[in-house]
């Protein structure tokens, strides 16, 4: 697969169950896009703000800021949606500023369940539109969304087809229309699925899938299967934890002497990493019987945090597995 057809859809839509690496996933996406010419925007629906972590940089606004070169970023806000949907779309920008009060915006949008998700999913709207408050443009080729996690995720991409089954005329039937359109134009957004080689999150991924077809009729891309130890060491290295004889000879060559807790530790680590590989390749063939997306495996990133060079080699790995398609 090209990149360009890859990125053929404007909007790409990250999902997965909370903790498998779908902020890291989003912004690996956003490095392939950037790398090959693409303006990008990564939309983070949630407070946590860890995106701008992994590129060295702050913690994000509403407005997009640059992360590095070709690469943006912003945090989508309830209230900060309602005031710009205010002002777009009835120049209220003064009453606006009174009526999203955070508690404000907690109280009409818990009276009103959905619109929250309606508001945020508005916000990616105006981004592909190019639409923005005091009559500035976006100009972005490609709009990453690190969606919420899936047990919201569903209803969140939901939120459009309910206000349409409940407000049958007047202009937000049509807004909720144009978001509906957005979403189930496979020409303009598309979702892929991150997931962990483990029994839950393999489960969830696809009952999200089915969901994603049987409910929301939104198109689906890659299935990202994140943290694979099999993608990051080697039988060759493996068995190397193994053998005393060879291990010390890499040893020496770097003037390192191993002595016997060494060699017991290695020996140690070694058969966890061949268990878990195990496990892994287990879960990893129930993904490939019953998924029916391409599966891209990304290897386990051994580390206490990532960082640019870990999402650099990510957005590699993606980049030449896509072509491999």
């Amino acid at each position: 697969m090209e990149i360009a057809d890859f990125l053929a859809p404007r909007i790409h839509i990250v999902c997965g169950k909370g903790g498998v690496g779908k902020t890291t996933v989003s912004a690996a996406l956003a490095l392939v896009a950037a790398r090959a010419g693409y303006k990008v925007c990564v939309a983070e629906i949630d407070h946590k703000g860890s995106l701008p972590r992994l590129f060295g940089a702050s913690e994000p606004s509403y407005e997009p800021s640059e992360l590095s070169p070709g690469v943006w970023a912003l945090n989508v806000m309830p209230e900060d949606a309602l005031a710009e949907y205010l002002e777009v779309q009835y120049h209220m920008k003064r009453v606006s500023k009174v009526l999203t009060s955070t508690h404000f915006t907690d109280y009409i949008t818990t009276a009103a369940p959905g619109l929250k998700d309606i508001l945020v999913l508005g916000k990616i709207w105006y981004l592909e539109q190019n639409r923005a408050p005091g009559g500035r443009r976006y100009d972005f080729d490609t709009i990453i969304v690190d969606a919420p996690a899936a047990g919201h995720m569903i209803t969140f991409l939901a939120a459009p087809m309910g206000l349409a089954d409940a407000v049958q005329v007047g202009p937000v039937k049509r807004q909720a229309d144009w978001l509906i359109e957005m979403l189930t134009n496979p020409a303009r957004s598309i979702a892929h699925l991150v997931t962990l080689p483990e029994e839950m999150p393999v489960a969830e991924t696809l009952e999200t899938s089915q969901k994603l077809d049987d409910e929301l009729g939104v198109s689906q891309g890659v299935t990202f299967a994140n943290g694979v130890y099999q993608d990051s060491l080697s039988d060759e290295h493996l068995a190397l934890l193994t053998k005393p004889s060879s291990l010390q000879s890499c040893a020496d060559s770097v003037g390192l002497r191993l002595d016997k807790e060494d060699f017991d530790a290695l020996n140690g680590y070694a058969s966890f990493l061949e268990a878990r590989s195990a496990i892994q390749a287990k879960h990893l063939r129930v993904l490939a019987k019953s998924a029916t997306r391409p599966i891209v495996r990304l290897p386990h990133l051994f580390g206490s945090g990532l960082t640019l060079p870990d999402i650099e080699t990510l957005a590699d790995e993606i980049e030449g597995k896509l072509q491999e398609l």
